[in-house]
């Protein structure tokens, strides 16, 4: 039987009928209906946060966020090349020049220390991805950023239910702007739909003008904006499956640690590393293989379990080399590409099944 890398959960069906059944009747099916505001304040609530805008999804999330930060067009902005297409294409939309910053070798997040020289170069902003739903090192990179004098957006389309030092991600302590996706490969899914947490209020007014063509109840613009509302379809799955968000969350780590466990005897494995007192989302479980990644991936794949090689180096595909200079250190961000492999992990994945794919790594190598 396939095992797929990700399966979404979905609420009880009757449950999404009778929501469905109400929008029918009431005919609101977009423009800040009921289930787009509801989705909004438990979204705020879980993450502590009341500056939170619903968002059709996380990719228009982004690009409204650099757009909310005013910067000037062409100016640099630092950005992993260990990320999602989605993070660089948001800079290149806004008009801004990406400029890339190796990975951590072992949190795979953006490396503190590559962030600091790049810095020196001049940038308007920082773009930061939370890497699989494990927290970036927001700290030191905020301690660079406020010494810089320069805005930190966070990409956290991986993060929703993820913790760092006490806090959620998407509080407003976290960074300037924090932008969560709920696609259909998320812990917690709208089938689309996304979720930009802002620091402040001033941001957040902002931002609400943003994704409703630039204004609010009038039809008159104040700033450029476009359409990234949420449907209330899609605002009504998500409320739905909300609530479920730390169960979810538990239920994820408990599998990572399971895999972690039954893969602890294979040396040819490890793992990404978890900064203290954080919490992953664990929307991928990634292993780094010490060698044959690839004929890895084929073994399983012949088993009938899916894999992802991911992420790809943004500096290394077609539509962004252009963008790589001379003082680019991106040695970190190639090595981990090359042997990192994402196994099979969803809400409702067994231990049974955690086990058909340990067992079918450790006789690849060797370990049974």
């Amino acid at each position: 039987m396939h095992l797929p890398i990700a399966r979404p959960s979905l609420p009880p069906l009757d449950e999404f009928v009778n929501v469905l059944r109400e929008l029918w009747e009431t005919r609101m099916l977009s423009n800040f209906g009921r289930y787009a505001c509801q989705f909004e304040q438990r979204a705020a609530d879980f993450v502590g946060n009341p500056h939170v805008a619903a968002v059709a999804n996380c990719d228009l999330g982004l690009v409204i966020s650099l757009a909310a930060l005013e910067l000037p067009k062409g100016a640099p902005c630092l950005v992993p090349s260990f990320t999602f297409n989605s993070t660089i294409n948001s800079i290149i939309w806004n008009g801004l020049r990406p400029v890339f910053v190796d990975a951590d070798p072992e949190t795979f997040n953006a490396d503190p220390n590559d962030v600091r020289r790049r810095l020196e170069e001049g940038a308007a902003a920082i773009v930061v991805t939370h890497v699989f739903g494990s927290p970036a090192d927001i700290d030191a990179i905020m301690e660079l950023a406020k010494t810089a004098g320069v805005p930190v957006v966070f990409d956290a389309a991986h993060a929703f239910g993820a913790e760092y030092r006490g806090k959620r991600i998407g509080h407003p302590s976290l960074g300037a702007l924090q932008v969560f996706s709920f696609s259909g490969t998320k812990p917690i899914t709208a089938a689309e739909g996304g979720l930009i947490a802002a620091a402040d209020g001033r941001l957040i007014d902002r931002i609400l003008k943003l994704r409703a063509y630039g204004f609010r109840y009038d039809y008159i613009s104040d700033v450029v904006g476009l359409n990234a509302k949420l449907s209330e379809l899609h605002a009504a799955l998500g409320w739905l499956l909300l609530g479920q968000a730390e169960e979810v969350i538990l239920a994820r780590n408990r599998l990572a640690a399971y895999y972690r466990g039954q893969l602890a005897t294979c040396p040819e494995v490890s793992f990404q590393k978890l900064l203290p007192h954080c919490r992953s989302t664990f929307k991928d479980f990634a292993i780094v293989c010490a060698d044959g990644r690839d004929e890895l991936a084929s073994c399983l794949a012949r088993a009938g379990v899916q894999t992802k090689k991911y992420f790809v180096p943004l500096h290394t595909m077609p539509a962004y080399r252009r963008f790589g200079s001379g003082n680019d250190d991106l040695a970190d961000t190639e090595a981990l590409s090359a042997r990192v492999l994402c196994l099979p992990i969803f809400n409702e994945m067994s231990e049974r099944e955690a086990d058909r794919v340990c067992e079918t790594i450790l006789r690849f190598y060797g370990r049974t």
